[in-house]
């Protein structure tokens, strides 16, 4: 292409396709290139869960369905039923398979404003919810990161056909797989199978105008992260916090660049002076808040308690099972009584109180083998208590704990659930805080007496320091293998509910220009 550009030449330019080639081009390494440019997953993620959320609470400028979408079934010949319907002045659209009805619009509005997260994991949800005209409004990207994969499938747990639920759940569980720190290599061709037929039911239902650019660059997320890694590796999550910084550094509005060098320049030199002094402390610098995660903040309002003898021991004896400096000890203690009694089995000599990551499983009274295994425990912070020993202090954590045989359970559709208020183990109540790991419940839609854990989605590797997500196994996220070639035209429309959406019709307003001649005065008689 020989292009000239300018406006001596605007009438030579090509109306429409490419109009200049790239300089990208000229490299040499170009034409040998896998990937020429990322797709990026944070902006595809959010356009598709604000297409998504603005059509089920029918958000105005965010919902895909409307009149237009409506008109373009009748003239593609599909789901008639749900045509436009003329009532007077104003036109009625039929309840489609995702419409909402208030109430049901109530119930997700709900569950989002009574959200409360952990330090970190998100801004305030509750903030961002609308009930008065059930709506979200002022999302940020990573807010839609945040509802897409964890929240919005919980909250429509209760509502929506079980068709549409699935789908919707099917496509926010693709896009939490996709983000994921670690992929195993081996399952991303089913990755991609099971998203090409999770956009094919959401088409069953949803109108052709919902399925735009974004939502068919999601097709291609799949054979990027194979040639390229981890989306986190290359999304826009990094730049854009970098970029507020460096808009916070900017003093001088009419120079920009000139407060970003020299911000940048004073930061530098005093970071390198402040590693090359040692056992000084930076002035005018936040601190690190990786640094305060791992050396962790002072209790506020602390004071000083008497506790019970029995808890005491209770604790000390904990303490004392779980230092590295007893275990030596312990082993001595079990040679001991395994040459006191020789005639017992090593169920009645292995004490097997471990409570947060080990536990000792056995069949009955004379099982001989037993065997050991990793279980998970939930419960609820009740009292944090720092024992001071003199030389060093150790923080405990007094938890309530649910109890796991009929307190835990996990659905067939994945989620973790947990009732708080069936407890056990009191017996065994305390833990040391270093082996918490911290999660937070929130209340099921679909039943009040369970709540769904949620882990906390950030984490220190204590040998090198690094702070992110946390890496949760990737499994098939099409858990409900369900008949879904058979719709019936009754699946497109809603039956339990005639909540439609009304149109008023549109007012034009035409300016026109009036000349005011003014009249002329009445003479007195």
């Amino acid at each position: 292409m020989d292009t000239q550009f300018g406006k001596p030449f605007a009438h030579t330019l090509v109306k429409s396709g490419w109009k200049k080639r790239s300089v990208f081009f000229e490299l040499p390494y170009w034409k040998s290139l896998y990937v020429r440019h990322f797709l990026d997953v944070m902006h595809i993620e959010k356009n598709v869960f604000e297409s998504v959320i603005g059509t089920l609470l029918n958000i105005q400028g965010k919902s895909k369905d409307d009149l237009k979408a409506r008109k373009d079934l009748i003239a593609m010949g599909i789901r008639t039923e749900l045509g436009p319907l003329k009532k007077g002045k104003r036109t009625y659209l039929p309840p489609a398979a995702y419409t909402l009805s208030r109430k049901e619009k109530k119930t997700l509005c709900k569950f989002l404003s009574e959200v409360k997260v952990s330090e970190g994991y998100s801004s305030d949800i509750r903030r961002l919810v609308s009930m008065k005209d059930l709506k979200l409004k002022s999302l940020k990207t990573h807010d839609c990161h945040v509802i897409m994969e964890h929240f919005l499938p919980i909250g429509i747990r209760s509502i929506l056909p079980e068709k549409v639920r699935s789908s919707i759940t099917k496509l926010c569980s693709f896009f939490k797989s996709i983000c994921s720190k670690v992929i195993d290599p081996a399952i991303l061709p089913m990755l991609q199978k099971e998203i090409v037929i999770t956009l094919c039911e959401l088409e069953m239902f949803f109108p052709p105008s919902f399925f735009d650019i974004m939502v068919h660059l999601v097709i291609h997320l799949v054979k990027e992260t194979q040639l390229c890694g981890p989306a986190y590796m290359r999304w826009m999550y990094p730049v854009e916090r970098y970029m507020k910084i460096l808009k916070g550094y900017v003093k001088n509005r009419s120079r920009p660049e000139g407060c970003m060098v020299e911000r940048y320049i004073v930061e530098e030199a005093i970071e390198f002076c402040t590693e090359y002094l040692s056992n000084v402390q930076s002035i005018g610098l936040p601190k690190s808040q990786l640094v305060e995660k791992k050396e962790g903040k002072n209790l506020i309002g602390n004071k000083i308690v008497a506790v019970s003898r029995v808890e005491r021991d209770q604790v000390h004896l904990y303490v004392l099972h779980n230092e590295n400096e007893v275990e030596p000890y312990v082993e001595i203690h079990k040679d001991v009584l395994r040459g006191l009694n020789p005639n017992r089995n090593e169920n009645w000599i292995n004490s097997g109180v471990t409570v947060v990551a080990e536990a000792m499983h056995i069949s009955s009274v004379k099982d001989l083998n037993p065997k050991f295994a990793n279980l998970s425990y939930f419960g609820v912070i009740e009292r944090i208590w720092v024992f001071d020993y003199e030389k060093f202090q150790i923080p405990i954590f007094g938890c309530k704990w649910v109890e796991n045989n009929n307190g835990i359970r996990m659905d067939k559709s994945g989620f973790l659930q947990v009732d708080l208020n069936r407890v056990g183990y009191k017996d065994e109540s305390f833990i040391l805080a270093s082996q918490a790991r911290q999660v937070f419940y929130v209340n099921d839609p679909k039943s009040t007496k369970w709540s769904i854990v949620l882990f906390s989605n950030k984490v220190i590797d204590e040998n090198t320091g690094d702070q992110g997500d946390i890496d949760v196994e990737i499994e098939s996220f099409t858990r409900n293998d369900q008949d879904e070639n058979i719709i019936s035209n009754d699946s497109y429309i809603r039956n339990d509910h005639n909540e439609g959406i009304w149109i008023n019709p549109t007012v034009r307003v035409v300016k026109r220009h009036v000349e005011h001649i003014p009249t002329k005065k009445r003479k007195r008689t």
